[in-house]
């Protein structure tokens, strides 16, 4: 089985880039008055075009019946392997926006950590959930 991150999560990263943007300017512009208050829009349209696409693509996992292999990130590749033996308990969770837009972050607690698999696919996320609780 694979997985990777849905339709739903480029919507979620780029909504709170822009709820967070929008925040900063507001603030910046009451405290300054001044025009360095364009400064976070402006460092906030290439995390938008470039960034947050990517990020999104990224999250790709795979699941056998030994383990599962989970690899993410932009600038910086993080690859994980879980061997399911070493799993201990499991759980999904969904946030107000997240469930907004049909999606789910999965977090897999195993004997020395925890892997985190943000934004899947409602679908996906009930399919990997199921399928760990018949391990």
């Amino acid at each position: 089985m694979t997985f990777s991150a849905g339709v739903g999560a480029l919507i979620v990263l780029r909504t709170v880039v822009i709820a967070v943007t929008a925040v900063v300017v507001a603030l910046l512009r009451w405290l300054t008055g001044s025009l360095w208050s364009l400064v976070p829009m402006v460092l906030a349209v290439p995390l938008l075009v470039w960034y947050l696409p990517r990020l999104s693509r990224s999250l790709y996992g795979e699941m056998d019946h030994e383990r599962l292999y989970v690899r993410y990130g932009v600038l910086w590749r993080r690859e994980t392997v879980v061997l399911l033996g070493a799993l201990r308990t499991f759980e999904a969770w969904t946030p107000p926006l997240h469930r907004l837009f049909h999606c789910r972050t999965v977090v897999l607690r195993f004997a020395g950590g925890s892997v985190f698999l943000p934004l899947l696919d409602e679908k996906t996320a009930c399919r990997l959930t199921a399928r760990l609780e018949e391990y």
